[in-house]
């Protein structure tokens, strides 16, 4: 007599993250330690901005500095730190946003 089992696709990968938050968050802080020891310091604000938040299973890292986006990605005139982008990236896939030019 066999055994027939079904594994549901989206209830695995939501178990998957409950279970795997706590680790996420280690991370996450570690990432962010990492982008603020690298982060250029002018007023501090980018530097300073760097956290990370949490909304039930989804964890992010975050800057507050309202122009932390111009800087972590560049503009036409100002080159791109990604400082963030090189932090999370050393701990895992990163497909977001590249910097402007590369």
């Amino acid at each position: 007599m066999g055994v027939r089992i079904t594994l549901y696709r989206a209830e695995l990968l939501a178990e998957a993250r409950r279970l795997s938050t706590e680790q996420r968050v280690e991370i996450a802080h570690e990432a962010a330690g990492d982008a603020v020891a690298d982060a250029p310091v002018l007023t501090g604000e980018y530097r300073d901005g760097i956290s990370v938040e949490t909304n039930g299973d989804q964890v992010s890292i975050v800057d507050s500095d309202p122009e932390a986006v111009y800087k972590e990605y560049g503009t036409s005139d100002t080159p791109a730190h990604m400082t963030l982008t090189e932090a999370a990236s050393k701990y895992g896939k990163y497909t977001g946003w590249g910097a402007r030019g590369r």
